[in-house]
This record gives structure tokens, C-alpha cells and sequence, in this order.
């Protein structure tokens, strides 16, 4: 499942006993995948599709479900999967929390602290209020008898303070599925889908024999519904490698070779979540395991598993429930960038720009339908709007020397300026450019690049993410922001009808913002037009609750909910698994950036056949001190013997100085006393071989 991963210790474990035998202590029996005597011993984790089909899962209609289980609220819009996930592999899964020196391992953001005491809570140190723990995953190496370990770091881990035990992230997801004539489910059009599921890895079950408990839960092949090879007990060569006893233990958790770890539809977050326009009919659900590659196995192609089921509880087939657009991601376009949007799920999609795939990439601004054919019938979605970001384009002014010489580029513009070279390196930034000493024409080029104001919607974007219930107490969800935003509005879930009060508080404790409202029972969405700048450890605060209470989850966050380069949701008053009130916040954000054409500007070099300015002359003459008190010096390099003027006229054009000096040559310095003038800026003009060269001087 994991294509790079690093090796941190192997450990020799040695022979315990003459006897044949494959445990995790001696290798002498076991057997190798290429029937080598040395080779490690990788498990090969799937996912049974008798797990499901065999009264794994429960579907609930879209209101009045009920709470079933305990605080996993209301069952609405659910469909309930049970996930069974044999391990058919010749080695352990081994999940570790410790090291071999009993350390642990934690993920603050993006800094990683190793050599943690095993035991006690843990807080990082950078301030982020939720660690993660890194796993170990450990894999056994059969070297002739001797058997050896190596451990590898892997996926991270969770600890749930309810459940007294750590679950490994991301083991799990599950997706209801639209069947197409493409052979692999994992390409098939997505309706709805559950949350990733932390799982605590256990041996729940052995694969057992004929007419045992998980009979067809291990099979050579679960990636085909009825298809595959039953494996029994005693068709793993390495049978019950691991030990058989792995639990939820804090230490060490697996699955061992011939068993199965089943997690069933009772258990919290063991769901899909049916939207609202789905219409009854035949559909398939999708299980895939360890979807991230986190961990090492045999076989990296077999982690899922297809099952079809027919809903029957929601709406009417055929009563033309409407498809929804979506974007994943911005909606602006800019430039050659696209924006990527995704309808509802069916069998037949028609997208008014002529494209017939469930997600497309669009590069034109415009509005966009699609006419979706599903069991609701064929119906188009409302107009969705892809707008397009307008940058300005820089206004420019090159430069032009004789035969010779140092130039000033320059450019205006509504953005930030970027000046490149021709072949493409950046070479200055802001409104003007100075090029180096240049004898040829060259061409530059500059950029404006303009910020505009993006529209995202954060997650998580529904209370589905996991169980919980309404609660009246005051809470809060901590974030911390990257840019000025202003949070739009959020989606709450009321018990009852009622007033609410939320507000927003910054790491200081001081109030910025406050709303109080009233809301419906049931889902409503509540403007706050809370303007917060850059900054850390806000709260958003939900108090005075008179509803009966707001829902939130617990057990199932999973922090931090990133919008990358805008804001992080970090945490919540309760703790790292609980989630409070505010869902799919709507957030305006700067946070986009769009760059215009490259302008070209020209600095020309011309050979000027004599008549041009003298470029090294040009460049020798200086005036000092610049401002001054009317007490000045010029300074040139006449290379030239030849008669010069020197001149001081007003900004109107009036000459209110000069002086000649007669066949100067070499390095000339010339004082000049003029502090009888009144203050001002005035033009120096120093005429050589009959062309002026002008300087602006301040007299102060």
C-alpha cells in the first residue's frame, strides 16, 4: 500500500524453540511468498464482500429515522456498512505505538517530535492542539529459521478518550456507487460516501472452516462480488502468524494472518451518507481499505470490494429529483487555469459545454448544467456559475541609450510586478527595472499579478462526518486564520425552534464579533459577516442555546479541516474529538492570486552614427551633496577636450545660472555657489560636445 517508505531499526529475534513452528519468534516452518528461506512476511489486507452482503448494512429514510445507537444521533439519510477486512497475507499486519525503546512518535502540524515517553498525555510544543501519533507499522523477516523484524513508520493514529484506545486514521472509506460497463468500481460514479474511518485493528475473527462465523469473509479474490476462492485456516501456509490476540491495545494492535477484523453497522461512523435527491433503486457500495497507501502489503491492487444493494426507502424512483453542481475548489478561472466540477451521480451525464463524464475541467467563464439520467429520472440541474477573475494588464515605458549604457525600465500597475529576462528568470520586482550595462538591444518582460476574493466553503460540510447529539452548553471550535477572512455564514442543526447566540473571540479573549438569531428546527443556515484578521487561537463561540440544544459530533473529528493557505480549523472546547455547532462555513477570503501576460519592454541600444548622447560621459557626471543648500559640486570625465556649459534652470524655464568652461578634459570638479536662490527643485544641465545632460537637484 505504501510506495516510499523509511526503515528505522530490524531486530533479531532469533530461534525460541526446534520445533517447527511460524511465530513472530521463530521462522523455522514458515513459508515465503517466492518459496524462498529468506523474504519478509507482508500481510495482504482486503475487504469482504460477504462482510456486507451478509446483513451488513441497514438503510434509513431521509427523516424520522430515529436514533438507533446511542450517541450516534439521528439515523437520518444513513445507510449502515458493516466492513470486514481479512488479512490473506504469509505475514502479520503489526500496528505499533511504540518503538523498540517504548517511545512514541507525534505530528504537530508540520513538525514531528520523536522519543516521547510511552505513557501520560502529550502536548506539542509548536501549540498545536492536535497531535497525531505516528504509526510503526512492523513487518517479520523470515531469514532461513531465524526470525527478524523491521519497523517502518506509516500512517498516524488517533486516541478517542471514550473508547479508552487509539485508532489508526484513514483505514476505511466506503462510497455508494452508480454501476457503468467500466470493470473497476473504483471508477464508477460516486452518490454518497462516509467519513474515513479510524479503526482499532484487532484479530476478530479466524477465517475459519466450513460453517464457521466468517465462512467466505477470506477469500483469494473479494474485488468481484460472488467471486473468489473461500480460504479456510488451513489454507494459510502461515496460518495465525501474528498470534491470533491482537486487540486494542495502546502498545500494538494487527490483524494476524487467516483472520479478520469486522466492524459492524452498529458502530459509530459506519456509514454512508445518502443525499437528500437520491432516488430508490440498484446501486453498489464500495469498501476500499487503507485508500492512502500508508501501509507495506503483498498486494497493493486488492483493497476494495463492490456489493450491490437496492434502496427502497428514499425518494420515488422516476420523481425527477434534480441534480446538484458542485465545484471541488475555486470557482474563479484565471488565466489557463480550470475549475473542476462534479454532478450528482447516475448512469448518463450531458453537460451543457457537450462533455458526458460525472466530474469535468472547465476553462471558459460562463454558466453550466448538466442533465443527469439516474433512477430519478433524466433531469438538469440549476445554472452553476464559473466566474472569471480580471487582471490588469501593466502599463510599461521603455528606454533607449547611444551606443551604450544603463537603463531604466518602468511599469504601473494594480498588483504586485515581477520583471523577467528572456529566458523566463526572474530578474526584479516593483515598478521599475534597472538593467545592467547593455550594448545591444534587449527585451524584458513584466507581469502584474492581482489578488481577488474566493468564495470556500470548509469542512466539514455536514454533521454525517460521525456520531453525537444536541447539546445547549456553551462550546466552541478553534481556528486560526493565514489572511484576512470574512466567515460568510454556517450550516447548524437544531433540535428545536429557538434563539442562539454565537460569537467570535480572538486568542486574546476579547470579542469581535457577536450574532444572535433565531433558527427553525432541523438544519438552517445563519449569516455572521464576521470580518477576522490574520491571527491564532480564534473561538467561535455557540452560547445561549434555547433550542433544546445544537448538534455536534464526538469521536469522529478529524483536525485540523485545512484551507490551504487561508485558515485551519484546529480544534474544540471538549477536545480533540468532538466537533461543535458550526459546519460548512462559507469563508471570503483573499486568497487568490492571477497573473496577466508577460508585457514585453524594450531597452534599446542605438549606434546613435555620432549624433547620440556620449554614454560613458553620461554616466561619470554626478552632482553632490543632492539635496543641498545651494552649495553644490559637478563632477564629470571629459574624454573629449572640448568647451562646457554648465546651466541651472527653473522647473518653468528660467536660467538662473551658468558657466563656461573652456576645453575641459579629464575628471573635472566645478563648485557652485547659488544659495541666494529661493528653495525648489531646479534642472542641472551639463552641455558636452553640444548635447545637454540633465540632473534634478533639490535646494533646501
Amino acid at each position: 500500500m505504501k510506495k516510499l517508505l523509511l526503515s528505522f531499526t530490524t531486530c533479531l529475534i532469533g530461534i525460541i524453540s526446534a520445533n517447527a513452528q511460524c511465530t513472530t519468534t521463530n521462522a523455522t516452518s514458515c513459508v515465503c511468498e517466492d518459496a524462498s528461506n529468506s523474504c519478509y512476511l507482508f500481510p495482504d489486507i482486503t475487504a469482504s464482500w460477504k462482510g456486507i452482503s451478509n446483513n451488513g448494512f441497514i438503510e434509513y429514510p431521509q427523516t424520522n429515522a430515529g436514533t438507533n445507537y446511542a450517541g450516534q444521533g439521528p439515523d437520518d439519510g444513513r445507510l449502515r456498512v458493516s466492513g470486514s477486512t481479512p488479512n490473506i497475507g504469509h505475514g502479520s499486519f503489526t500496528v505499533r505505538g511504540l518503538d523498540v525503546n517504548g517511545n512514541r512518535a507525534f505530528v504537530c502540524g508540520t513538525d514531528t517530535v520523536f522519543n516521547v515517553n510511552a505513557g501520560g498525555a502529550f502536548t506539542c510544543p509548536n501549540g498545536d492542539p492536535n497531535p497525531r501519533q505516528l504509526v510503526i507499522q512492523r513487518v517479520y523477516k523470515k531469514e532461513g529459521n531465524v526470525m527478524s523484524y523491521t519497523d517502518f513508520w506509516s500512517g498516524s493514529m488517533t486516541y478517542h478518550p471514550s473508547h479508552g484506545h487509539n485508532h489508526v486514521d484513514d483505514w476505511a472509506v466506503m462510497t455508494l456507487r452508480v454501476q457503468t460497463a467500466d470493470p473497476n468500481p473504483l471508477n464508477w460514479p460516486i452518490l454518497g460516501d462516509g467519513a474515513k474511518i479510524g479503526f482499532c485493528l484487532m484479530d476478530y475473527g479466524q477465517c475459519g472452516n466450513t460453517g464457521t462465523t466468517y465462512d467466505g469473509h477470506c477469500r483469494d479474490n473479494n474485488t468481484v462480488y460472488l467471486g473468489g476462492n473461500t480460504l479456510h485456516n488451513g489454507d494459510f501456509p502461515n496460518w495465525n502468524l501474528g498470534g491470533g490476540n491482537y486487540n486494542c491495545s495502546t502498545t500494538e494492535q494487527g490483524i494476524s494472518s487467516g483472520w479478520t477484523d469486522v466492524y459492524g453497522k452498529h458502530l459509530d461512523g459506519m456509514w454512508i451518507n445518502l443525499p437528500k435527491n437520491v432516488c430508490n433503486g440498484n446501486y453498489y457500495i464500495v469498501l476500499e481499505v487503507d485508500k492512502n497507501n500508508n501501509f507495506l502489503e503483498e498486494n497493493e491492487n486488492n483493497n476494495f470490494t463492490a456489493v450491490p444493494v437496492t434502496l427502497t426507502m428514499q425518494n420515488p424512483a422516476g420523481s425527477g429529483q434534480a441534480p446538484l453542481i458542485w465545484a471541488n475548489g475555486t470557482t474563479n478561472i484565471c488565466g489557463n487555469n480550470s475549475v473542476s466540477l462534479s454532478a450528482t451521480g447516475g448512469s448518463a451525464f450531458l453537460w451543457s459545454n457537450g462533455e458526458t463524464t460525472q466530474t469535468i475541467n472547465v476553462t471558459q467563464p460562463g454558466s453550466y448544467t448538466c442533465t443527469v439520467t439516474n433512477y430519478c429520472g433524466t433531469s438538469t440541474s440549476e445554472p452553476f456559475i464559473v466566474n472569471e477573475v480580471q487582471v490588469n494588464t501593466p502599463v510599461v515605458t521603455g528606454d533607449t541609450v547611444c551606443v551604450e549604457g544603463i537603463m531604466d525600465l518602468a511599469a504601473s500597475s494594480t498588483g504586485s510586478l515581477n520583471w523577467f529576462d528572456a529566458q523566463g528568470n526572474l530578474v526584479g520586482t516593483g515598478g521599475t527595472f534597472t538593467t545592467p550595462l547593455l550594448n545591444t538591444t534587449t527585451t524584458y518582460y513584466v507581469q502584474n499579478t492581482d489578488t481577488y476574493q474566493d468564495t470556500i466553503f470548509s469542512e466539514p460540510h455536514t454533521n454525517g462526518i460521525g456520531g453525537g447529539g444536541f447539546v445547549s452548553s456553551e462550546q466552541y471550535e478553534l481556528f486560526d486564520t493565514y489572511t484576512p477572512i470574512d466567515i460568510k455564514s454556517t450550516l447548524v442543526y437544531s433540535q428545536g425552534a429557538g434563539s442562539i447566540t454565537i460569537e467570535l473571540v480572538d486568542g486574546g479573549l476579547n470579542v469581535l464579533g457577536t450574532v444572535t438569531t433565531t433558527v427553525p428546527a432541523g438544519e438552517s443556515r445563519i449569516n455572521l459577516n464576521f470580518n477576522v484578521p490574520v491571527g491564532y487561537n480564534f473561538r467561535l463561540v455557540g452560547k445561549n442555546i434555547t433550542t433544546g440544544g445544537l448538534y455536534r459530533n464526538n469521536n469522529s473529528a478529524s483536525y485540523p479541516y485545512m484551507i490551504d493557505n487561508v485558515m485551519k480549523i484546529t480544534g474544540a472546547s471538549a477536545g480533540a474529538s468532538y466537533y461543535y455547532f458550526f459546519y460548512d462555513l462559507e469563508i471570503v477570503a483573499s486568497n487568490g492570486t492571477c497573473p496577466s501576460d508577460l508585457v514585453p519592454v524594450q531597452a534599446v541600444v542605438e549606434s546613435c552614427l555620432g549624433i547620440g548622447e556620449n554614454i560613458p560621459f553620461k554616466n561619470s557626471m554626478k552632482i553632490a551633496p543632492n539635496p543641498n543648500n545651494g552649495n553644490f559640486s559637478v563632477m564629470f570625465n571629459a574624454n573629449n577636450k572640448a568647451d562646457v556649459e554648465l546651466e541651472l534652470v527653473s522647473l518653468i524655464g528660467t536660467k538662473v545660472y551658468s558657466k563656461k568652461i573652456e576645453q575641459a578634459q579629464g575628471e573635472v570638479t566645478y563648485d557652485i555657489n547659488v544659495s541666494s536662490l529661493s528653495k525648489g527643485v531646479y534642472l542641472f544641465n551639463v552641455i558636452y560636445e553640444g548635447k545637454p545632460y540633465t540632473q534634478k537637484i533639490i535646494i533646501d
